[in-house]
């Protein structure tokens, strides 16, 4: 199971505190909670969350500072503790709608998706009336966690609506791009899954979920080479998960396909992909990448081998072959 990246306000009311949140789907089938406990006593995250307790108690009814120590409560994983304090506020102010995101969030972290569903309903039907101009960022975190429990639940067309929803409030969340995509897979709109894969990689070219998902559609489509380049970016993004490894581990050795990358060359388009996959099942090999550099560049791709010539610079600044590869084809261009 692997923490994820991925961040976004519990709630855009109250946006004092970031929360760690999900990726949807990919490497476990189901949204990946990371829950677990990550402050200790000594931790300046915990004192803090100590002032913001004795802030509390000294004013209870103090609507702000009960959410704020809620909130920080979830960073720390103390979602226990959190859920009276988000009762409190609503004690303070009735249908606080922060607050109940915030039970609804807690709610999912446990996997709870029928109750999440519940809370963030209630907060889709308070903040739709208030709906301005322009969008609202509280209301587009709710269709979007809306959306992720109903997925959750098998739900998926009502789920795609509410995605959809929070897709038009916020075009480039790549989050709900990639919930859009699992819904899809899930429903096998297979046209539609790999479009919401290549614009949530458009967004974030680097989630490990969409880019080990896209590498199992290009895979199926034929296309080795570049479902071994996703796999190796989901690797790498996401060190110590083990299904992208054994995606690309199974597409063969290093030696076996940089053999036959040099026995093709004298047919640069067949040897491409070969030295693809051995680039990609060996990052750090620089006559591999510079291959590829060279490869792209009989076949007229400068900008790719530009970038290929580049990746080796970085592992290695003074590779001649590299240097050299580089300035031939920036002084082509």
């Amino acid at each position: 199971m692997i923490d994820l990246k991925s961040v976004r306000p519990l709630d855009a009311i109250i946006a004092l505190v970031v929360v760690l949140v999900i990726g949807l789907g990919a490497f476990l089938g189901y949204s990946v909670w990371s829950g677990n406990r990550t402050v200790i006593d000594s931790t300046p995250a915990s004192r803090a969350i100590q002032q913001l307790e004795a802030n509390v108690r000294g004013n209870r009814n103090n609507l702000n500072a009960r959410m704020e120590l809620a909130q920080a409560l979830v960073v720390a994983g103390r979602d226990r503790e959190a859920l009276p304090q988000y009762e409190a506020a609503l004690k303070i102010q009735k249908d606080f709608a922060p607050a109940i995101s915030g039970l609804g969030f807690v709610s999912l972290k446990r996997k709870d998706w029928a109750e999440g569903e519940r809370y963030f309903r209630k907060v889709v039907d308070l903040l739709e009336p208030k709906q301005i101009a322009g969008g609202n960022p509280s209301l587009e975190t709710a269709y979007f966690y809306l959306g992720t429990a109903l997925m959750e639940q098998r739900k998926y067309e009502d789920a795609i609506g509410y995605l959809k929803r929070a897709i038009l409030l916020r075009r480039d969340a790549s989050d709900t791009h990639y919930a859009l995509a699992v819904c899809y897979r899930s429903i096998d709109s297979q046209s539609k899954y790999r479009e919401e894969l290549e614009t949530t990689l458009l967004f974030d070219p680097k989630m490990p979920e969409a880019n080990y998902d896209y590498g199992k559609v290009l895979l199926a489509a034929g296309d080795k080479a570049g479902a071994a380049e996703h796999f190796r970016i989901s690797i790498d993004s996401a060190p110590g998960n083990e299904l992208p490894r054994d995606a690309l581990d199974a597409l063969g050795s290093f030696d076996e396909h940089f053999a036959a990358a040099l026995r093709l060359k004298a047919k640069p388009k067949a040897a491409l992909a070969d030295a693809r996959i051995a680039a990609a099942l060996d990052s750090r090999s620089i006559k591999a990448i510079s291959l590829v550099g060279d490869l792209y560049a009989r076949l007229g791709n400068k900008t790719k081998a530009a970038a290929a010539y580049r990746r080796a610079l970085l592992l290695d600044p003074n590779d001649s072959s590299a240097k050299a590869g580089l300035k031939k084809v920036s002084d082509a261009k």
